[in-house]
This record gives C-alpha cells, structure tokens and sequence, in this order.
C-alpha cells in the first residue's frame, strides 16, 4: 500500500510540473534534438525555383555556361552538366531573429557572433553526386547521395535541425530577420590547370579530380587584399536578410508544422570560369554564373549566389495554379510580395519555370502578390533577370484554396 501511495504522489508531482511552465528559463539557443523535431521541417534546396525546377538536361541543353567574358578558356574534356561531379561539405545552418542593418559586418567578435545567431542546424553535412572513394566516407554515412538528389530535384534536402520555437513570443510568434548557409567545400568535378586535368584537390580527406570553388567565390570580381580583411566571405555564410516587403519569415507558437526553407540558386547556374593563377597558369573551373557581379578572368567571381529563406505552414497554406504559358525552358513565373521593390539582389519568394500552359506554386500565405513574367534573355547565363509582363493579385487568410491566375508567359 505504502508504494500506491508514493507513486501517487510522484504522479501528481510530474503532472503538475507539465501544466506549470511560468518558471522555466528558455535559453537563446535551441534544446530540442532533432529525434524529437516532430515541428519544424528544415528543406535546404539548390534550386532557384521552389516548384518543378528544370531537370540537368533541360538547362540549356544539358551543356554547362560558358563565360564569354574569359578569353583563355580550356574546355576540352568539359562533361555535360548532368555529368558534372559536385561534392558539397556544410558546416551548418543558421538563422537570426536580431534585426542588424548592417550584416555580418557587423559582428566583430565569437561573442557577437553567438548573440547574433540562432544555431538551429549546428550539424556538419556532406552531399555528393556520385561516390568518391571506395572507402568509408562521411558521403555515405550522411545519406550524402540521396540529400544530393533531394538538394538538386526541388523536394529538398531534410537537414537535421533543432527547434526555436521555444523563443516564439505572442500571439503573433518571432520575426526572423536572417539566415544563413555556410558552405565548407563546394568541389566541382573539372578543373584544368596549365593544360592538365586537375586532381589533387582535397575533399572529406580524400583526394578528387576537380576544384573547391569557395575561395574564388568568397568576394566579389576586383576585389582588393585590402577590401578583403574588412568584408566577411560571401560563401561563409551564404547570407539572406528580410528585404523590403518580405513578410514570410516569422514563427508563431503554438503546435501547427511548420518548415523553414532555404533556397540558393545553384542548379541552374553552373558555369566555366578561367582565370591566371599565382603560378602564372591559365586555370579553368565550374563555377557559378556571373550574371550578378560580371567576371572577366579575374581571381575572384563571387557575389553571383544568393539565399532566400521563408518560413512556410503547409496546413494552412493555398496553391496558386497558374495559366497563360508558352513552354520556354528559359522562362519563369516568379512570385513577389507586393510590396517587394528588389528584384536583383533577391531571390523570387517562389519560381517555377514555364515547361507549359499551367504551373503551380505551393505554400502561399494570405496577403498582396506579384506575379512576373521574366526572362533569361541577353546574355544567357541561367539567371532570369528580364521582366516581360506581371500581375498582382490578392490571398486571403482562408485555408486550403486553390488560387487561379493567368498570365501571358513568356
């Protein structure tokens, strides 16, 4: 009878401690194992559509971008895009619910940087394309080949995370301001150096034929060694600030899912860069396309990568279901905010390309859209920046709808 009464007791005692909470501390970084993340979803994509991104061999015609701007180019043995290897190693991803005007820049010490970020993703990741040794591999171990293929396919990679949620305040939840993606090794499998294929770089400890492009990728074409001590690499992190009008990146409380997405154009704008060395070698990698920061055989070719990150609540979420396309692999419908003024320095909140007469697009949210018609034109580099016609149109706070819209494409 005695142990009756004592489990009675201690059952009460736990069951009063889950009601009462008033005097738990939360902590500035988040406590959840990712075993216990049944919340929040967090999607890593390389796409710069969020729905049907073009296939390798639907990008302009499976061949990789050259740069017309570098003279000295050695293309010979270039594979096919969809043949291109590419090993990716990230440290880990991050966001911010510090409003920072100023950036990265801003943050001058471990200390800042810890005040400043939320590490809701702190755990290393390797994604590959193909196997690079016959050996034991963190590839292998992370499930490397299938995250690559979810990365690269529009679904997104599933990335182990933790949840913030338990900073969420009110009714109305955090505003995130930033997020970012920080980017370790990034090697694309060709490099020619001197005229000789390249294949002592190393990744995972383990020596591949190709080029690690992050340090050509970390500032921007022209870029001084002075101007380099005081800028923070452009790659660590890849780094995403809520712009003008963005109004998608807040996280109520409460127990509906939610994901967080974020996206970086990289599928899609793969291209051949060449460059002289410090050996005085004419060096030639698969870089990313240079539609943004225009390269001309220098050093550097950065500043052509950008991130978005929304947080999305597909429960509530509506579908926009557009009509009007003429197939154009190099044309896309993208969805602003209607109040978004930046159409260059942002990527879109939402894309897909135009493969038809119908497209759709997931998980909008209630408010004031801009639809556009844009265009990869001149020069073609896999970046659409030319605007051909637009809408805007108006979501309500309704569930579940399916939105209807048409618009002339291209």
């Amino acid at each position: 009878m005695l142990r009756i009464y004592i489990f009675i007791i201690y059952f009460f005692f736990f069951l009063n401690c889950t009601k009462d909470i008033s005097n738990v501390k939360y902590t500035a970084l988040p406590v959840l194992s990712s075993l216990f993340n049944s919340r929040m979803l967090l999607l890593i994509k390389a796409t710069y559509a969020t729905d049907n991104p073009l296939e390798f061999i639907e990008i302009n015609s499976n061949q990789i971008y050259k740069d017309s701007d570098d003279v000295s180019l050695d293309v010979s043995g270039l594979p096919a895009l969809s043949n291109l290897p590419i090993y990716i190693d990230f440290g880990e991803l991050r966001i911010s619910s510090k409003y920072e005007p100023r950036g990265l820049e801003a943050l001058e010490s471990v200390r800042d940087s810890k005040r400043f970020w939320d590490f809701i993703a702190p755990q290393r990741q390797v994604y590959c394309s193909q196997p690079y040794t016959l050996f034991s591999n963190t590839c292998d171990t992370d499930q490397g080949l299938a995250r690559f293929s979810e990365f690269m396919t529009g679904s997104g990679a599933k990335y182990p995370s933790n949840d913030p949620t338990s900073d969420a305040k009110g009714f109305d939840g955090t505003q995130y301001y930033h997020a970012g993606v920080y980017i370790r090794s990034f090697v694309t499998g060709y490099a020619i150096e001197g005229g000789i294929i390249k294949t002592n770089t190393r990744f995972d400890n383990r020596e591949v034929i190709g080029s690690n492009i992050i340090p050509r990728n970390s500032y921007k074409p022209g870029s001084s060694d002075i101007e380099k001590q005081t800028l923070t690499p452009l790659m660590y992190p890849v780094f995403y600030t809520v712009g003008e009008g963005h109004k998608d990146m807040t996280i109520r409380p409460g127990f509906d899912p939610y994901i967080i997405e974020m996206r970086i154009n990289i599928k899609e704008n793969m291209m051949v860069h060449s460059w002289t060395n410090f050996t005085g070698n004419i060096q030639t990698i698969v870089g990313f396309s240079d539609w943004r920061s225009n390269h001309k055989s220098e050093v550097d070719m950065g500043g052509n990568i950008l991130l978005r990150s929304r947080v999305i609540y597909p429960e509530t979420s509506s579908t926009l279901n557009i009509t009007g396309g003429t197939r154009s692999l190099t044309s896309y419908y993208a969805l602003y905010r209607a109040e978004e003024t930046d159409f260059k320095n942002q990527l879109p909140l939402a894309a897909t390309p135009v493969k038809g007469s119908t497209a759709n697009i997931k998980y909008i949210h209630g408010g004031s859209y801009r639809l556009r018609c844009i265009q990869d034109v001149t020069p073609l580099d896999g970046y659409p920046e030319t605007s051909i016609r637009e809408i805007t149109f108006t979501v309500t706070d309704e569930i579940r709808q399916n939105i209807n819209v048409d618009l002339t494409c291209p």
